[in-house]
């Protein structure tokens, strides 16, 4: 039943904006996170993660369901990581407080408008076209976004090269890539903040360093079947002072995630069930 709603709430707002057909009709499997409180035990659902035979996945974050009217969700296309990547994959839908955030996308997977229906204190619909121009072979020239315009640069062979993000035409923010990957984040107009962020990459193209805080950087190891570890480094002392470890079983199942802080402490546990 609720996923019947949920794929009449999807075609009740699509608009005519929207390139891409969202198809949630044919179930790949659902995933259930619980959350076993270290020290009572008990169990409790964390999050509920859909995937699609259609590439899309629908993320529920179940603990924060009571927060608002709609709950905390995302619908998304692409891979789905445990690694915070804003680049794995698109969101269509975002329910957050008391509204929800839709952006439909062309053929070419970039935004066409950005649509924020809000529910209370009354209804309002907010609508945001985005204004863009291609080169060709659907490579973008520029785009806008809701705080900016971005400006993209290619290297001799097509590939991207550069982002320049554009504030009130000042220049905010500058992405350098590497065969397709984000390297650099630079900011030019900061002056108490770091002005640099950096990524590093194995061979594989997974991310195994992220330096974007001005205290901490991530480290990331991986195994067979995904990401194994995440540690979290204070940068003057070089210490890890929090790490998280996935466990998979045989087939390359996601079973369990557990979280440490400082001297080993067991912050969170998770484990993982399917259907």
């Amino acid at each position: 039943m609720k996923n019947v709603l949920l794929i009449i709430i999807i075609s009740v707002y699509t608009s005519s904006f929207s390139q891409v057909k969202i198809d949630t009709s044919e179930i790949k499997s659902i995933r259930y996170e619980w959350n076993i409180n270290p020290k009572t035990k008990d169990t409790t659902l964390w999050t509920k993660l859909t995937e699609y035979k259609s590439g899309f996945f629908y993320q529920k974050l179940e603990f924060l369901n009571g927060s608002s009217k709609f709950g905390h969700f995302f619908l998304s296309k692409g891979k789905f990581s445990e690694i915070r990547n804003k680049r794995n994959s698109k969101n269509y839908d975002a329910g957050m407080g008391n509204g929800i955030l839709k952006t439909h996308y062309d053929n070419y997977q970039n935004p066409d408008s950005i649509v924020l229906l809000k529910y209370e204190p009354e209804f309002k619909r907010i609508t945001t076209i985005i204004d863009k121009e291609y080169k060709r072979k659907g490579k973008l020239d520029f785009i806008t976004d809701l705080d900016g315009k971005n400006y993209y640069k290619y290297n001799l062979f097509g590939k991207l090269k550069q982002i320049e993000h554009y504030r009130d035409s000042v220049l905010y923010q500058i992405d350098d890539f590497k065969n397709e990957l984000l390297i650099s984040e630079t900011f030019p107009t900061r002056k108490k903040y770091r002005k640099k962020f950096t990524y590093e990459y194995d061979k594989k193209k997974q991310l195994i360093k992220r330096d974007d805080d001005d205290y901490h950087f991530y480290r990331y190891e991986y195994n067979e079947f995904g990401i194994r570890k995440i540690e979290k480094v204070y940068k003057k002392k070089n210490a890890v002072v929090e790490y998280t470890i996935f466990y998979y079983d045989e087939n390359g199942i996601l079973k369990r995630k557990k979280e440490f802080a400082r001297n080993d402490k067991l912050r969170n546990e998770f484990i993982y069930e399917y259907e």
